[in-house]
């Protein structure tokens, strides 16, 4: 899995609005982040009953805040089982973290 360091740089060089579909150890549902010019989105993928979406004014405020279902990004990164970036970047493989970085 890519570290966090490594993920907060990749994700602030990233322009456009690029999508991060999060998934936890031990948890079903996933989570998706999204990067806007102006803030940064937070909230579970394809909930029937609302999505939770959280707004914040930066990727660092988001990942030290408590967030839908007390997700703490800082402190439950290492039960990140996987990041998926656009819907085909699977950032736990270090050569698709490459092909991403070439991409945006």
């Amino acid at each position: 899995m890519i570290e966090y360091e490594a993920f907060k740089k990749l994700f602030c060089e990233t322009s456009g609005e690029p999508e991060f579909e999060i998934t936890f150890r031990g948890i079903k549902i996933s989570y998706i982040i999204i990067k806007y010019d102006d803030h940064v989105s937070f909230q579970r993928c394809g909930a029937n009953d609302g999505s939770g979406e959280y707004e914040y004014p930066s990727f660092e405020e988001l990942c030290e805040t408590k967030s839908v279902d007390d997700i703490c990004l800082r402190d439950m990164w290492d039960k990140i089982e996987t990041i998926i970036a656009e819907a085909r970047y699977d950032l736990s493989l270090p050569d698709e973290v490459e092909d991403f970085k070439r991409f945006f």
